[in-house]
């Protein structure tokens, strides 16, 4: 039987280890700027709202998962729809 050198397998494993916490940092930054843009956009979105019908609610409901996105209820009855 072939002996298997385990201080070779520690020094992959460790290499992985490595480039798998960097992809995974990088995944984290690139996920945190999508939240922040995602966040701007709502703001941009009630900024619309506020200038064309006032101060009125907002309501986020019924999530379409097909869309990754909800209706937006106005407080005046109108429905936006993903």
């Amino acid at each position: 039987m072939e002996k298997i050198n385990t201080e070779t397998k520690c020094l992959s494993l460790s290499f992985v280890w490595g480039v798998r916490a960097k992809l995974r940092a990088e995944g984290d930054k690139l996920r945190a700027e999508g939240a922040k843009l995602w966040a701007e956009g709502d703001k941009l979105w009630a900024e619309g709202v506020i200038a064309a019908f006032g101060n009125i609610t907002i309501e986020w409901k019924n999530f379409n998962s097909e869309k990754s996105d909800c209706e937006c209820h106005l407080g005046n009855g109108l429905v936006f729809k993903p």
